[in-house]
C-alpha cells in the first residue's frame, strides 16, 4: 500500500477481527483489508466496504489499484463485487 502511495493503518492488536471492523467503522474507514490463514495459502485477502459491510476475496496483487480506483471513483463497490464475488 505504501509503495502505491495509498495511506493505511495496521491494526495487530489482539481483538477479534468483528470488534476491528467495528473500531474501523466508528473512524469512517471506507475500505478495511484483512489477512488471515487463507491469505498464506492462496495470496487472496478480504476487502470490507463500509457502507454495505459487504466483503470480497481478491488477490493481494489488485489491491492497491482496486483501492486507488474506488478512492479516485473510477471504479464502483458494485463493479468490485461484480468481478470478484461476495464473500461470507
Amino acid at each position: 500500500m505504501t509503495r502505491a502511495g495509498i495511506s493505511s493503518k495496521v491494526d495487530d492488536s489482539t481483538q477479534t477481527v468483528g470488534k476491528r471492523y467495528a473500531r474501523t467503522d466508528e473512524c469512517g474507514i471506507p475500505y478495511a483489508l484483512t489477512v488471515d490463514f487463507d491469505t498464506l495459502k492462496d495470496d487472496t485477502i478480504t476487502m470490507r466496504e463500509l457502507f454495505s459491510t459487504k466483503q470480497v476475496r481478491l488477490p493481494i496483487a489488485d489491491v492497491p489499484s482496486t483501492i486507488s480506483a474506488l478512492v479516485m471513483t473510477t471504479l464502483t463497490w458494485v463493479q468490485v463485487v461484480e468481478k470478484y464475488g461476495l464473500f461470507e
